[in-house]
């Protein structure tokens, strides 16, 4: 079975479409035919969708190129960032509707060669972590009249940046509340194996992962900053400090236990190491025209040489 992993990362979601699209031209094979099972947080919960619903990744490149410059168009001001989201949703729910449309889970799932997802959330009505999926297993239909976009909007409003997210409950005039999923997993190769060894009844061994970050980021505070932090303080780093943790922290575990069993030729994480000339690349909303062209660059480079990897031929040869 081959897990496509793809970690969140607002505009940085550009690196991890241009590899992907990247080996497409490489292989000549389209993503969806090389992965039974897809699970993206945030951005790559965006990108995890388009490729269950077989839209081309390159367009999704543009997407990015297209959409982003809209989505994080800065309105800075201090005092009101204090207490409201940075940006409006209003463009990032035009994109998602422009690219998803009206389809819905059940759409993607009635296709031949029918691509497994999981799109972690956290459902704010309720307090709790959520994820949502296709009809993989029997038990799982209650995500089936849900519309793409929604999901995706679900998936990405991350908490300063974005307003929660409003979405409706099918079949209903009510609605629940949702934020970002990269909170709790913003690298969710962990709830992609989880599924695989639970509702899919695969074996570890039988198990081939490839882990999809983007622009690595590291949350760090010298040792000389000013302790006594409250919320104005923190506001900058925490959201950044959960999501890089916890992709690191999942890394090494998902590395723990393929190797605890020998299965090191199993998995494969891809992303990219800035260096002190590339700060900007790391930030979650730049979206200037130069750092859009950088992170496309360094996506497509990226698989040029990893396409030479046995480890990731395995997925498109």
């Amino acid at each position: 079975m081959n897990i496509l992993s793809i970690d969140g990362g607002g505009i940085k979601g550009l690196y991890s479409a241009a590899f992907l699209a990247g080996l497409e031209n490489k292989f000549g094979k389209e993503t969806h035919n090389c992965f039974d099972l897809v699970a993206g947080t945030s951005t790559g919960g965006i990108l995890a969708l388009a490729i269950a619903a077989r839209i081309p990744v390159k367009d999704i490149v543009e997407f990015y190129k297209e959409w982003g410059p809209r989505i994080f168009r800065t309105r800075f001001n201090i005092f009101r960032n204090l207490l409201f989201s940075k940006y409006s949703n209003k463009e990032l729910i035009k994109a998602l509707q422009n690219i998803f449309g009206n389809t819905r889970i059940k759409d993607i799932y009635s296709q031949d060669k029918c691509v497994s997802i999981c799109i972690p959330s956290i459902d704010v009505t309720q307090g709790t972590p959520t994820v949502f999926k296709t009809p993989h297993d029997i038990q799982l239909s209650s995500d089936n009249e849900r519309y793409l976009w929604e999901i995706a909007l679900a998936t990405s409003s991350a908490p300063t940046y974005f307003p929660v997210a409003k979405i409706r409950i099918p079949q209903s005039s009510a609605w629940k509340l949702f934020v970002d999923g990269g909170l709790w997993a913003n690298n969710p190769s962990l709830v992609a194996i989880t599924e695989a060894l639970t509702y899919q009844k695969q074996t570890l061994e039988n198990i081939y992962m490839l882990s999809l970050g983007n622009i690595e980021s590291t949350t760090s505070l010298s040792s000389n900053t000013y302790l006594n932090k409250g919320f104005v303080l923190w506001r900058a780093d925490i959201v950044g400090i959960t999501m890089d943790t916890q992709s690191i922290a999942v890394h090494n575990q998902i590395q723990l236990l393929f190797g605890s069993k020998g299965l090191f030729d199993h998995y494969i994480r891809i992303q990219h190491k800035p260096n002190r000339h590339q700060n900007s690349l790391r930030k979650l909303d730049f979206a200037t025209p130069s750092n859009l062209n950088d992170l496309e660059a360094l996506g497509r480079n990226k698989a040029e040489s990893e396409s030479r990897n046995n480890k990731v031929k395995k997925f498109f040869s």
